[in-house]
């Protein structure tokens, strides 16, 4: 069995090391140790990978095992454990109930990874067919995040999941946004000729409430539709599970902002 992988019974699973090189050597599917920030230990799989067409060195996006993929990324080189590499093979008996359906351990924590906990994993069981289909194409179309962190005022921000961000903001290592309109830019003297331009000091809409620091804005979609675009855009940085990013006009946005001396 996988050390420290409870992915499904010891009995399904099995685990073959394999030697390798370099980091050029590890393939999709290859299993890892790599080192977390703070220093410890996690089992660490291989979900896709990329050339630099310059260096010819390739990179490896990770998933590590048993927790939620907000924290999938691109690992470096120094975090990773090369005498670690397995590959996990499923045994020809990997169990199921008579109709075939019933799910691993791994596949219901999955179940509640991807949906955020709405609904039960016993539920997924009896999903319908198309709404699976639909489910795995969402895991694979967002699997890797397309921009790892932002910058907006004076934070950055690691970011959680993918964002269909326009293809040539896509695959940064960080998007720039203008904390007051919240348009986005690649490269950080962008967004300072654009803050030195920027006339908003706030976002657009009524501000409905007041307390202290705190102010909160009903934004019509309709009357204000690239703003709410682009706050969709950003949420969806930080929610898995998120459909609405252009279609803006019939729905109303609520933002909550802390005011200080240059706006809110």
């Amino acid at each position: 069995p996988v050390s420290g992988d409870s992915e499904a019974d010891s009995a399904t699973l099995s685990s073959v090391s394999v030697k390798v090189e370099s980091v050029n050597d590890l393939q999709i599917g290859h299993r890892l140790s790599a080192k977390w920030k703070d220093g410890s230990i996690h089992q660490a799989e291989i979900i896709e990978t990329r050339v630099n067409q310059q260096t010819k060195q390739k990179s490896v996006y990770v998933h590590y095992i048993d927790e939620n993929r907000r924290l999938d990324e691109w690992l470096p080189d120094d975090r990773m454990d090369l005498s670690s590499v397995q590959i996990v093979q499923k045994s020809d008996s990997v169990a199921g109930n008579k109709n075939g359906n019933r799910q691993t351990r791994h596949q219901k924590r999955k179940f509640e990874d991807i949906t955020g906990g709405v609904g039960t994993a016993e539920a997924a069981d009896h999903e319908d067919p198309v709404t699976q289909r639909l489910e795995r194409d969402h895991m694979e179309a967002t699997k890797v995040k397309n921009i790892m962190c932002i910058q907006l005022g004076k934070y950055e921000v690691d970011t959680w999941y993918y964002s269909p961000y326009p293809d040539e903001y896509s695959n940064c290592d960080k998007l720039f946004i203008c904390e007051f309109c919240l348009k986005y830019m690649r490269k950080l003297g962008t967004l300072e000729r654009h803050m030195a331009k920027c006339e908003w000091r706030h976002p657009p809409g009524d501000e409905i409430y007041r307390d202290d620091r705190l102010s909160v804005f009903e934004v019509d979609g309709k009357k204000h539709k690239i703003y709410c675009q682009n706050l969709c855009l950003l949420s969806k940085l930080f929610l898995d599970h998120k459909t609405l990013y252009y279609d803006v006009d019939p729905f109303l946005f609520y933002v909550v902002c802390e005011r200080d001396e240059r706006g809110c």
